[in-house]
């Protein structure tokens, strides 16, 4: 789920809601890809269900990335890439 209540400081932005679906992992562990450009995340589950949406960050601390769950959540293992700008 994409929580949008925060994405945005500018009151005319419509960056409200929860975005999001059920998905039954059947005993698997979860296996996130996520890509962040600017103002675009897409999310991408087990290979099972994606998401996409934009965010409108206005502060330039603007940075980072939150993720949360129900429960104790165990990162087993994170790789990070940061591409070039292509400019």
């Amino acid at each position: 789920m994409a929580d949008r209540t925060k994405t945005s400081q500018h009151s005319e932005e419509k960056c409200s809601g929860i975005q999001g679906g059920k998905l039954e992992l059947c005993g698997e562990n979860l296996k996130l890809h996520l890509y962040l450009d600017r103002s675009m995340v897409e999310a991408y589950a087990n290979g099972l269900k994606s998401l996409t949406t934009r965010v409108y960050p206005g502060r330039k601390d603007a940075l980072g990335l939150e993720l949360w769950g129900d429960g104790e959540a165990l990162v087993k293992s994170m790789d990070i890439w940061e591409m070039k700008s292509i400019w």
